[in-house]
């Protein structure tokens, strides 16, 4: 399947141009990127996916996220340790993961490649041929690196230095890659529905109403889940400080309709719901102890029957 976060960092700057041409700036909220030196956390991941054909798969697992000390080049290491799984039927869940490179402004740089990372793959999927197992071995780099920059934008990298005003909802241009064969997708413009919302409380852990949350919905132009035909739809919730961008709930949903049907068949379409989460906990020891239970997120909306 597609990539599910491309271009949430246009969204942000659009709307944050958008915002400026119409209200005052005292009127605005900056979100900052300022994580301390050493960030630490305890990071639940939930990966839900539902499809009309195989029924529904669910993967948990726990893991501690550190952002490390700003070295000679002016970069730090986001990795992840001490994997907990919970519940998975997922390889990737299980796999070790290579740290990924941020700048000092909060860009994500790049990929520390971790050798553990393509080594439970190479003894069964890669091929004997050494070429191909060459170009296999740079396409899992460059799709591991990808998934990394991602989860980095959704976080972080996509908002730092946005302007929003919040409860204001902005409605800009975007586009979506909509799926219109069993592996063929269609890039089609689209609309990005957005919406910040500030003094929301962090956690059940954290009450105090300090954090922002931004709601994030995109859709084909003149599209809705009730639309017949192919159809894609993209939902981001994030709460997040917005004087750091320390996260502390994320959730992105990803809709899909596709045509399955052959070239030149009647119309067979096909219907999934993928749902990720995470849950930051902050300010404790992060290398033992429970989970601090941290506020619901709203049902999952699916179309699925």
């Amino acid at each position: 399947m597609a990539s599910f976060l491309r271009s949430w960092l246009i969204v942000a700057v659009l709307s944050a141009g958008a915002s400026g041409c119409a209200t005052r700036a005292k009127d605005l909220v900056t979100l900052n990127y300022g994580w301390p030196e050493q960030a630490s956390m305890r990071v639940t991941h939930t990966v839900d996916m539902r499809t009309d054909r195989e029924g529904r798969t669910k993967a948990q697992r726990r893991f501690t996220m550190t952002l490390g000390p700003v070295d000679e080049e002016g970069q730090r290491r986001l990795a992840i340790r001490d994997v907990e799984i919970i519940e998975s039927m997922l390889p990737t869940f299980i796999r070790p993961r290579s740290p990924a490179i941020i700048d000092a402004q909060g860009d994500f740089q790049g990929m520390d490649p971790v050798e553990d990372d393509l080594n439970p793959l190479s003894l069964d999927v890669f091929p004997p041929n050494p070429e191909k197992k060459a170009q296999m071995t740079r396409n899992l780099i460059a799709g591991l690196e990808q998934d990394l920059r991602d989860k980095w934008n959704q976080w972080v990298g996509s908002w730092h230095g946005a302007r929003l005003k919040p409860g204001k909802l902005e409605v800009v241009s975007s586009t979506i890659e909509v799926g219109i064969g069993r592996k063929t997708y269609e890039e089609v413009p689209a609309e990005d529905r957005q919406q910040l919302d500030v003094g929301v409380p962090c956690s059940d852990a954290e009450p105090e109403p300090r954090c922002a949350r931004l709601h994030v919905v995109r859709e084909p132009v003149g599209q809705t889940d009730d639309t017949k035909g192919p159809y894609a739809r993209l939902e981001l919730e994030l709460v997040t400080d917005p004087s750091t961008l320390l996260p502390y709930s994320s959730r992105l949903i990803r809709m899909d309709r596709v045509n399955w049907s052959t070239k030149g068949g009647e119309p067979h379409f096909h219907e999934s719901v993928h749902v990720e989460q995470h849950t930051f906990l902050h300010g404790m020891d992060t290398t033992a102890g429970p989970m601090a239970r941290v506020s619901a997120l709203q049902p999952i909306p699916t179309s699925l029957k």
